[in-house]
């Protein structure tokens, strides 16, 4: 009788305990330095966002730089023209070339407004994309954010100063007869231009004149402060960044 042996099946030899922490180790290892990778990667990509924030930044405070270089030397024209409008005699209007000179300084000057807007491209970016997060220094971003702040203070002088002057235009209507305008130009001190006599309304016009200088003052002086802060600013960012 034949006996038959079943061949043995080969069987993988057992794992050592070393084998297994070599594995994890390699595993943790390989983790690890994707993570690394990945870290430094995204490091430098925000290293790089935040230059080019800063670069913008650098530019569109140099735009403001001339704009409010302009709107000064506008604005001191204007303060310029109200001081000499409220100067007019109040007690001489009744003299066609006084009242001429009143209406002249008025139709100059009264009807307009020099408005400072600052270049905000990067501030808007910087809020709205979550770009203040990238910056690494935070006195750079102090800086940044008191620049905003500034601004909105010049807002808000602009805004009451430019109430007054709606006020003294709307009290010009009681006093002047504007539909002159053309014979005025051809007859600059020879034209009738007063509706009224009455001092009240006179009054309240050169009151309302005087205050619109009063704002006009205030808000040069804004424009000049913020005019140096720009410039400090600018050379601030530079310093910090390295530019040129």
């Amino acid at each position: 009788m034949e006996v038959h042996h079943h061949p043995e099946l080969p069987h993988g030899k057992k794992k050592h305990f070393k084998e297994y922490v070599l594995e994890f180790l390699m595993i943790f290892l390989a983790v690890t330095m994707g993570f690394i990778a990945e870290n430094i990667r995204e490091h430098l990509s925000d290293n790089s966002k935040e230059e080019e924030y800063i670069t913008g930044m650098v530019k569109n405070l140099g735009v403001d730089t001339t704009r409010l270089s302009d709107i000064i030397t506008r604005t001191k024209q204007q303060i310029a023209g109200f001081d000499s409008l409220i100067k007019v005699s109040k007690t001489k209007l009744s003299q066609i070339p006084v009242q001429d000179s009143l209406y002249l300084m008025t139709a100059r000057y009264i009807y307009y407004a020099n408005n400072f807007t600052d270049d905000d491209v990067t501030l808007t970016q910087l809020r709205n994309a979550g770009g203040y997060r990238l910056i690494r220094n935070s006195d750079v971003t102090d800086s940044i954010a008191e620049y905003e702040s500034r601004i909105k203070d010049i807002n808000g002088e602009f805004s009451d100063m430019f109430a007054s002057l709606e006020k003294a235009r709307d009290n010009a209507n009681f006093v002047f007869d504007l539909s002159v305008g053309h014979n005025f130009r051809l007859h600059p001190t020879a034209t009738p231009v007063l509706i009224t006599t009455d001092s009240s309304k006179i009054y309240n016009y050169y009151n309302s004149c005087w205050l619109v200088l009063l704002g006009l003052d205030g808000y040069e002086h804004m424009l000049e402060d913020q005019l140096q802060y720009t410039n400090r600013l600018i050379a601030f960012l530079k310093k910090e960044y390295d530019m040129e």
